[in-house]
């Protein structure tokens, strides 16, 4: 084999993009997964918090769970709430009128130190959810998350999701899935999309 080859087939960067449901969905399979086959997994949400979350107290369980031969699980919630309460579940910092607030960039700060504490230990799979996003809105700049991302070392797996990413996180990235929405029913609904 190549050294081509095998470096095409050694999983670094995987990114779950696009405007349509799943991509949050496809990372808690990856996690199952994993935790089932003793890896070590850390989640870091940058989106929403646990009790804001149907999956929040089944990942809690999973984390608190120490049986023989299962992965370790590390879950953080930063704190940057971006689910909204009122009707249709809009994302407040997408369409709020107080924009981005210091909070909100304390809040990913936070949750890419999770993300550089996880690649440090070189956690199996390192999961951020909708970090992507926080990079295209300019919550944190691209410029304090990419070295962040370029810390990464085997045998670490590195998952993104958001609705898109930068030119040269694609290039990077082993693998790249995206979710299109061709329909949908109009709401989220909790413990179904939520």
């Amino acid at each position: 084999m190549s050294s081509k080859v095998a470096s095409q087939t050694q999983e670094r960067i995987r990114l779950y993009l696009g405007t349509g449901c799943g991509k949050t969905t496809a990372t808690f399979g990856i996690v199952m997964r994993a935790v089932s086959t003793s890896k070590n997994v850390t989640l870091v949400f940058f989106d929403k918090l646990e009790q804001n979350s149907s999956e929040g107290r089944a990942l809690r369980i999973l984390a608190d769970e120490t049986e023989p031969g299962l992965g370790r699980l590390e879950v953080h919630y930063t704190g940057v709430n971006r689910l909204g309460a009122g009707p249709g579940g809009s994302f407040r910092l997408y369409s709020s009128p107080n924009g981005i607030l210091p909070e909100d960039t304390d809040a990913a700060k936070e949750g890419l130190n999770f993300v550089r504490q996880a690649l440090e230990r070189k956690d199996e799979i390192v999961i951020c959810d909708e970090l992507l996003d926080i990079g295209r809105v300019g919550i944190i700049s691209w410029d304090e998350i990419r070295p962040v991302i370029e810390s990464r070392q085997d045998p670490t797996v590195l998952v993104m999701t958001g609705r898109r990413a930068p030119d040269w996180l694609m290039e990077q990235a082993t693998t790249i899935s995206s979710t299109v929405q061709l329909r949908h029913h109009g709401r989220a609904i909790e413990g179904l999309d939520c």
